[in-house]
């Protein structure tokens, strides 16, 4: 690798600040220089603030302001971070790209998909090298069930995810000079996040493509939080039902809850091919199946079908996404990325189209449908002036 590659960061809070804390880690190794921060709340750029999560954070020769269009111009990155709320982007993907610029985009891309197909085309026009922020693709454990399965068909992926609603973090957007909520949980509010499926379920989406490859429909059905159980705008839905249907025929399905007043969380991840599954058990994957002379004489016990999955060690999953994308950047070429910005709109279009099932009471959405037939039009595009 030649020169550090140049890398600007737009948005820090809690998952910029994350990027920012392993893109530094790649800062000292040498291949990186961090050169801008971004951020429309310059409360938080403030030097003190970032060192509390960014250990040896020091702001000497980092230009920074509320404009990231400011900081492309005075800072020349080879490439961006974006990690913003999903609902506020305003054209600064495009611009970046347009600039020359190669982009790291934080999931979900956006909210609405005319917007997120108008990154991907610009994106694409551009040539630059873009990808999402679906860091648990770089999980060595995930790696390891996705290489075990490679010369498998896998038939079904079901995941549950039952949480709490008063787990959301407070974010470092001040939503509540925003008209939005006014503890700044935005993650919580269906206006904001486009529900957790979007903002949280879009991630073990994900994984179900990385094990079994693109989703081809979707179909959903949401229990929707009663107006008297809502405080502090977190309206998002009791309980999701996601039903999935894979291209190479797998069936799957996303189970989450997001309850007030629970406080426990549990959860469940199962891949199933045709002749085993593969459950995850503590930090372990471990597949269940039978190798032997069939039929057996007797039935084998569940120690004898057990098989932990060897996991190289790894880095931190968002590390490694950092290093994969930075690599790519300085080498002129994805092939190592394990999503790209293109790649990513099936996860993001399966997300979005599960709350379109939603609204349309349970129908089967088909995701080549959704960028362009006319009857899902007004779910694409941005509600209000901003359309226009």
């Amino acid at each position: 690798m030649g020169r550090p590659v140049r890398v600007a960061v737009m948005g820090l809070g809690q998952r910029g600040l994350q990027h920012l804390k392993s893109l530094w880690s790649l800062r000292d190794e040498g291949v990186v220089q961090i050169v801008g921060l971004a951020d429309a709340f310059v409360e938080n750029l403030a030097p003190g603030k970032i060192a509390q999560y960014v250990p040896d954070y020091a702001p000497e020769g980092i230009a920074t302001d509320a404009s990231v269009h400011v900081v492309m111009r005075d800072a020349a990155p080879d490439a961006l971070f974006v990690a913003i709320p999903p609902g506020v982007h305003a054209g600064e993907v495009v611009a970046a790209a347009e600039a020359g610029v190669h982009l790291m985009v934080e999931k979900p891309m956006s909210l609405f998909l005319d917007e997120a197909v108008d990154m991907e085309r610009a994106i694409e026009d551009s040539g630059a090298i873009a990808t999402a922020g679906f860091q648990q693709r770089y999980s060595p454990r995930n790696e390891a069930v996705r290489d075990f399965l490679a010369d498998k068909r896998v038939v079904m992926v079901n995941v549950v995810h039952n949480g709490a609603l008063e787990n959301h973090s407070i974010k470092h957007t001040p939503t509540d000079r925003l008209d939005g909520p006014r503890n700044r949980v935005w993650t919580a509010s269906m206006e904001w996040s486009g529900a957790s499926v979007v903002e949280a379920g879009i991630h073990q989406v994900d994984l179900m493509r990385y094990w079994c490859g693109d989703i081809e429909w979707v179909e959903a059905n949401y229990a929707h939080r009663d107006a008297s159980d809502i405080e502090d705008g977190g309206d998002n839905p009791y309980a999701y039902r996601v039903a999935y249907g894979f291209e190479g025929g797998a069936i799957g399905s996303l189970i989450m809850s997001r309850l007030r007043k629970a406080y426990y969380n549990d959860g469940y991840q199962g891949i199933t091919w045709t002749h085993g599954h593969v459950k995850f058990e503590g930090r372990d994957a471990v597949a269940y199946y039978y190798e032997g002379p069939y039929p057996p004489e007797q039935r084998p016990s569940a120690e004898q079908l057990r098989h932990v999955l060897p996991a190289a060690a790894g880095e931190d999953p968002t590390t490694g996404l950092a290093r994969a994308f930075v690599e790519a950047v300085a080498t002129g070429s994805d092939a190592g990325l394990r999503s790209t910005f293109a790649g990513s709109m099936n996860s993001l279009s399966a997300v979005l189209g599960a709350n379109i099932s939603d609204h349309l009471g349970g129908e089967r959405v088909y995701l080549a449908d959704l960028t362009r037939a006319d009857r899902y039009a007004q779910f694409r595009r941005r509600p209000g002036p901003a359309a226009a």
